[in-house]
């Protein structure tokens, strides 16, 4: 699951044309991408604030014995960014049948620096009602003067545990997930 995450978080910054963060447009293309899509079993649908899109529901089709077809509730993601357009947070919510409602799962928290651009992922603690210290992190750092970028995966195993290298892959001659703005 986590790893699922993070290379949906990787996708998602891949498929931008103008930048390499994740910007408001970033999930507009994502969403475009999903939501022309005519096989499958998910429908999507996403609320817009200002023009961006500030939260995108995920359906499954489900068949009845009599061949009509209902949706049923399965992801809610809500989105924030900064001023400038780029994504700061991603929250995600799965349905619950048995509550009939929206249950938080975890949040993936964005930050751009000098060199670097990071996401944290976060899990929600439904006995303390908050998120807890981040779990995993990915760093994607360009370095101009080699042209080289360096995109960096740590993980702890508990919030009190510092933070151990997992993975760093290194991509040479293309800017791969992070740009200068």
């Amino acid at each position: 699951m986590k790893k699922l995450v993070f290379a949906i978080t990787m996708c998602m910054a891949a498929m931008s044309a103008n930048s390499q963060v994740i910007t408001s447009k970033t999930i507009d293309n994502v969403y475009e991408k999903v939501i022309n899509q005519t096989s499958g079993n998910l429908v999507y649908h996403a609320e817009r604030t200002q023009g961006n899109i500030t939260t995108m529901y995920t359906y499954q089709k489900v068949s009845t014995p009599q061949g009509e077809v209902t949706l049923k509730p399965s992801l809610k993601h809500e989105y924030t960014y900064t001023p400038d357009d780029m994504l700061s947070s991603r929250v995600t919510y799965r349905w619950s049948n048995e509550q009939n409602s929206w249950l938080c799962v975890a949040r993936l928290n964005y930050t751009l620096t000098g060199d670097s651009y990071c996401a944290e992922y976060s899990r929600y603690n439904h006995e303390t009602h908050r998120f807890e210290q981040p779990q995993e992190r990915m760093v994607y750092a360009l370095y101009l003067d080699d042209a080289v970028n360096y995109i960096t995966y740590y993980h702890r195993d508990d919030t009190s545990s510092p933070f151990r290298l997992v993975s760093q892959v290194v991509v040479n001659d293309q800017p791969l997930l992070y740009a200068m703005k």
